[in-house]
């Protein structure tokens, strides 16, 4: 009599771990069918170190075309799945005078964003409702630019004295954003205010370089880095409790450019599994724990860079 509680315990705990694992797998198909449709439509636009060309890669079929924009560079591509906006910094001619141009996808036709009169920002990004674009110019600030005013505010960072912010990414709910120290040791996580952001702490001090951060939700960022000198490697990291998790693995190493799908399933990031010489290339990870796997094959006298999701 004593050991029936036992048993009715182990058959209530093993009915849960049943239904946990039914919910598990009903979870996972529905990932992976949402992925599925997801893939079949999504593109990644990059630029190529030899030319001013901008470029498309089918995600599905791995075909690329060239898109012609009229400009001699392209860098620092940005997209708006909400307004389906692609932003970027080029240049025509040879005066190597960088404008910020916004692109409505899938057209050719680029809209110039006139600077503010105290700076010219680099490095933008969208914030997650599309309404803004922010932009760093290696100072105490942060720009920003209303889509639907055309105007630009400087919003100051708050916490940190003597701050040179590298870059920006705000995460999904608009609350949180990471920024890049002008010695790109470690993020600083801040508080986004509608006229300020305020620096809560520090993470991944340790590191001797973080770049490109990207929120996957409120609670984990993916983004490039490493612990010593050498190559970079992708990482993610749970800001709340601090765990982190080196995703990819040498020989592959990486630049600094990767981008992270809407649906938070896939980077897409440039990389060379080959150091004399490097073959700077694209490469994508599924975060679902799959192998990174190259997209297009790599040469040696040009790099694809600054990649895109395009959905």
């Amino acid at each position: 009599m004593a050991q029936q509680p036992q048993a009715e315990d182990m058959i209530r705990h093993h009915r849960f771990c049943a239904d946990a694992l039914s919910a598990l797998l009903a979870f996972c198909c529905g990932l992976l069918a949402s992925n599925a449709s997801w893939a079949a439509t999504a593109e990644i636009a990059f630029t190529s170190e030899s030319s001013g060309g901008l470029y498309v890669l089918d995600a599905q079929t791995l075909s690329v075309k060239r898109k012609s924009l009229g400009l001699t560079t392209i860098e620092d591509l940005a997209y708006s799945p909400r307004n389906k906006t692609l932003a970027l910094i080029g240049s025509k001619g040879n005066d190597g005078q960088r404008s910020l141009f916004l692109l409505k996808w899938p057209a050719t036709k680029l809209l110039r964003i006139p600077y503010p009169k105290d700076g010219a920002p680099y490095h933008p990004q969208f914030d997650p409702e599309g309404r803004y674009l922010y932009a760093v110019n290696y100072g105490p600030e942060i720009f920003r630019y209303s889509l639907s005013g055309g105007e630009w505010t400087r919003l100051p960072v708050q916490g940190i004295p003597d701050l040179h912010v590298q870059a920006i990414a705000v995460s999904p709910s608009g609350r949180l954003a990471a920024m890049s120290p002008a010695d790109f040791k470690g993020f600083l996580i801040a508080e986004v205010a509608p006229n300020r952001f305020r620096v809560l702490r520090t993470v991944l001090t340790d590191f001797d370089n973080c770049i490109s951060p990207h929120w996957i939700d409120d609670g984990h960022i993916v983004f490039l880095g490493r612990k010593t000198a050498g190559y970079q490697s992708v990482w993610l990291l749970n800001v709340g409790t601090g765990q982190l998790n080196q995703l990819t693995q040498p020989p592959l190493g990486t630049r600094d450019f990767l981008s992270l799908s809407s649906n938070g399933s896939s980077v897409v990031f440039t990389a060379s599994d080959t150091i004399m010489p490097a073959e700077w290339t694209l490469w994508r990870l599924d975060l679902s724990g799959k192998e990174p796997t190259r997209l297009i094959p790599g040469k040696q006298d040009s790099s694809f860079l600054f990649p895109v999701w395009i959905e």
